[in-house]
């Protein structure tokens, strides 16, 4: 496992266990970050964990990390079995999503989302 698949393994796994605070430490303070409810694009981390502490009062998310690829550009794409639960645990959505991180260090400074089920 290189250096950029142990990081993310890392992000994943505080990302499922809801460490928000563990999360926020892997990435850097102008973390550029989709926002997926509200469209647009999230900057700094108070902006992505007041997102985070948002959303997390409403459903709960796992992603579960299928293949790691590094991009002729150096960013690292994930693609991710994603589940997302209602509070009780119902399942309301399983998909697959492709997540493209860009890194600065040891840290993530960018993330985008791909949806490879669905058309455009």
């Amino acid at each position: 496992m290189d250096d950029a698949q142990a990081l993310l393994t890392e992000v994943f796994e505080a990302y499922n266990r809801r460490d928000f605070a563990a999360l926020l430490s892997f990435l850097t303070p102008d973390i550029d970050w989709p926002d997926q409810v509200n469209g647009g694009r999230l900057v700094g981390l108070e902006a992505v964990k007041a997102y985070w502490d948002d959303y997390s009062r409403s459903i709960q998310i796992d992603l579960a990390p299928v293949t790691f690829t590094t991009l002729s550009d150096g960013r690292i794409a994930v693609d991710t079995n994603r589940i997302v639960r209602n509070l009780s645990g119902q399942i309301w959505s399983d998909s697959r999503v492709r997540q493209i991180f860009t890194l600065r260090g040891d840290k993530v400074a960018r993330l985008d989302i791909e949806f490879p089920d669905k058309e455009r």
